[in-house]
This record gives structure tokens, sequence and C-alpha cells, in this order.
């Protein structure tokens, strides 16, 4: 058997939940699962309802599979199978968080960092796991994987936490209100980082000022020697600062009075150079590196800030920050047939669709460059002005570029800026059968889009 990661009865007093069936208080689990498909054995098994699903179906799946507790919802108790331990709760996801904070907190002496924002989380998060694991060592790290920084994720990553870990990064994702502060709560940092305030998830938040409400409880459970990291400038900053009162403040951004200044100084499809500097030291630090574009290199300078709230020097984080790779379709660079596909199409907003695309200005000849945009989701009202806006500056940018639109709000922008229709696709699927049609030797294309627009399909 592995080590216990719990006892029943820890769970149980944790949980606050109803006992059920033959219950061993000195019963222990070694690991949590919340799919059936990786339940192993001794483990505790969370029954957990989304939208389209409920766990709560396939019980005696988990039990089969080395369950030895469940966990379920109160009024599911009639699905239990007969003679199987378990403890009722009212929110099964809600006794996941629970137990994830009971864990964090046994680790009362590992640095955490926890981070958020409206556009650039992983990126920022990449950066902070490189400047880790060059300090404290990639075994002695951990950090959020994938796509896992909601309420399901975070305490999933939480729970991965061992004694051999030194350092954790948190990345914190929302798309309403109230979704933050739990996770914070979870996490506990010492200290957090703002990547961000953007017009992503604005359908929901209404305002940035409302983006910035809710991203800003990534700082409610600071400790009171706690700091946090913020842009120098943007959308919702005096929101932010007014989170952040009785706790120090640093800045980032290109701006010379930011307390960590990024200065770009070039790239290309490859990579970039930029340069750092730290403003109460006057220290500097020229970076290259393998991930392009301005707004990247301001991602640099914001994990480089958060990280010297942990004693870590400028000249390390610039020598972490140098090995930094960007997990799945975050730029990711294919060559094939003569041709460079360039997929950033994980996700989307118009702030880095605009910033991509000024990326792509710095080198890229527009007769050989084939613009493949899709639609952003979750704008709300501003999603038919965000996509005309996004189709504009890639006019204005590559007027002989072949532009390619897909999806309805890049459709009806497509029209009220007469793109022509045969290179207006209503899917990514329409727009695999046609691309070709569109390509010749030695070109670039570039895809953009968020994730639910599933542009990989046009790149095969």
């Amino acid at each position: 058997m592995e080590s216990p990661l719990f006892t029943f009865q820890e769970i149980a007093d944790v949980t606050g939940g109803t006992i059920y069936g033959p219950f061993d208080p000195a019963g222990v689990v070694t690991t949590v699962s919340t799919d059936t498909r990786t339940v192993g054995a001794d483990s505790l098994f969370i029954a957990l309802k989304g939208e389209n699903f409920d766990a709560h179906n396939f019980l005696s799946n988990a039990v089969s599979n080395g369950a030895v507790l469940l966990c379920i919802e109160a009024d599911s108790v009639q699905k239990l199978p007969e003679g199987v331990a378990a403890i009722a709760v009212k929110s099964t996801v809600e006794a996941y968080r629970l137990l994830a904070k009971h864990h964090r907190g046994k680790f009362p002496g590992l640095i955490t960092a926890a981070l958020t924002g409206s556009c650039g989380k992983t990126s920022t998060k990449e950066c902070l796991r490189a400047i880790f694991n060059h300090v404290y060592g990639a075994e002695h790290v951990l950090a959020t994987e994938g796509n896992t920084n909601n309420h399901i994720g975070v305490p999933r990553n939480l729970l991965n936490l061992t004694a051999a870990h030194k350092a954790a990064v948190l990345e914190l994702g929302t798309s309403n209100f109230g979704e933050i502060a739990p996770l914070s709560d979870a996490v506990r940092p010492q200290n957090s980082l703002i990547v961000s305030i953007r017009s992503s998830h604005i359908e929901n938040f209404k305002t940035l000022d409302g983006t910035a409400t809710e991203k800003s409880d990534v700082f409610k459970y600071l400790p009171p020697e706690g700091a946090g990291v913020i842009p120098y400038d943007c959308p919702g900053n005096a929101v932010l600062r007014n989170a952040l009162a009785g706790h120090k403040i640093l800045t980032f951004g290109p701006e010379a009075e930011a307390d960590f200044r990024s200065e770009y100084l070039g790239g290309d499809l490859r990579g970039a150079t930029f340069r750092i500097t730290r403003k109460d030291t006057g220290e500097q630090q020229t970076v290259h590196w393998s991930v392009p574009g301005a707004h990247q290199a301001c991602n640099a300078a914001g994990a480089a800030a958060l990280a010297s709230l942990f004693g870590i020097t400028l000249e390390q984080a610039a020598s972490g920050i140098a090995q930094t790779v960007l997990p799945g379709m975050r730029m990711r660079i294919t060559e094939r047939d003569g041709m460079t596909w360039v997929n950033d199409a994980y996700n989307a907003n118009p702030d880095s669709m605009k910033a991509s695309l000024t990326w792509l200005a710095e080198f890229a000849d527009p007769q050989k460059l084939v613009l493949i945009l899709g639609n952003m989701a979750e704008l709300g009202e501003y999603a038919e002005t965000g996509h005309r806006e996004v189709l504009e500056m890639a006019r204005k940018l590559f007027p002989g570029a072949r532009l390619l639109v897909v999806g309805p709000d890049m459709k009806r922008a497509a029209e009220t800026l007469a793109i022509p229709p045969d290179a207006v696709f209503p899917d990514s699927a329409e727009a695999a059968e046609s691309v070709k049609n569109y390509l010749r030797e030695g070109d670039i294309i570039f895809l953009k889009a968020s994730r639910s627009t599933k542009m990989e399909k046009i790149e095969g």
C-alpha cells in the first residue's frame, strides 16, 4: 500500500458529512479520484455532478476499480451500493475543495504563489515554474498542469502535494463572480499576482472593474506580511490596489515607472529578446528565449516580480525564464510541406488577438501570410465590436495577407467589413475542407481563436 493520504475519520471531520455503511474510522485512503477511470486501490472516490454528467450513476464502477470510501451528495444516498462505506455531504465539489485545503495545510513551510488574470495566466505560470525549477529543482516544484485552474482542477493539483515539494505555483481561473475566492482560500498563497485585466468573460463580469473585482480575490487570503503583484497600468487598477490595502504592492509592465520593467528588444518566429529592469536596485537582465511577442516579455516581468517576493534574485529569475516552455496550442510551431504553421488557438480575446497580430507584424511578409482568425467566446455585448476591431487591425497591418475567418461572430464582423464570402466559414470543419486552396509553399499560417472553435481541425 502507498502512504496514507487521509483516514476515514479525517475525511468525515473535514467534510462534515454523514457516515453510511461499514465505516472504519481508522481506515485509510492513499489517493482521491473524481473519475471512475482513474480510481485505484485504496481510493476515495468523490462523486461530482455537472450539467451533463452525474458520477453517482457510476458508484459501483468506482468500487470495482478499488475505491474503499465514497463521498456522495446527500440527495443521492439511494444510489449507494450495498455494503460500501460512504460519507454524504451537501456538495461534493465543496467537500473536494475542503479536503484539498486541509491537505495544503499539512505543508505550512511550502513556498506558495498564486496567479490569475484575463489572459497570459498559463504563460506567466510557466515562467514562474521555470524560475522555481531553476532555484529549487524541478522535482521539488508543484505547478498547475494543463487547464486545471478551476474548482475541480485546483483541488486536484493541491492533493498532489508531497513532503518532497519545496515550492508550488497555482493558476486560478474564473468565468463568473465568486469563483476565485474559494480557490484562493484553498491555496493560501504567501504572495499573489494578477497578470492582466482584459475583456475575456466580459459577458459575465459586465465591466472591466467587475473583472478586476473578481480577479482581486486572489489577494483575499494573503497573510498580513503577504504581497501582491499587479500591472503598473491596466483597467481596474484602482480596484486591484484597493484589494491590496495594507499589503506591499509591486508593479510590472513596459512603463519606466514599473517596479519590474520589461523592454522588448525584438523577435521573430522562433523567439525574442527582452530586458527586465528592477527599479529599486537598478539591476538589469537581458533574456533570450523561445517565446515570441512583447506581451510575453511583459508576462515574464510579472513572474520575476512575484519571484522576488520569495527572495529570488533578478539574475536567478532571468536564468529560469530563459528556459520557459509553453504547453499545448500556445504558439505551437510546426513545419509541413514547405509551410510553417503557428497554432495559438488555445484561447483568445480581443487583446490577445491584437498582441499576436502586433508580434507577427515584426517579421511576417504579408504576401506569405495566411491569417485564420476564429470566434472569441464570452464577450457578451462586446462581441460585435471586439471581432470587428480584430479584423480591422488584421487588414491594416497585413493588407496583402490572405485573411480567413471562422465562426458566427467572426462571420458577422466580416460581413460589415466586406470580406469576401469565400473567405468566411461557419466552423472549423468547413474551413478545414477549403483552407488548402489558400496555401502556397513558403507561407506562414497563423491560427488563433477561443478553444471552443476547435481550430486544430484546420491544421489537421
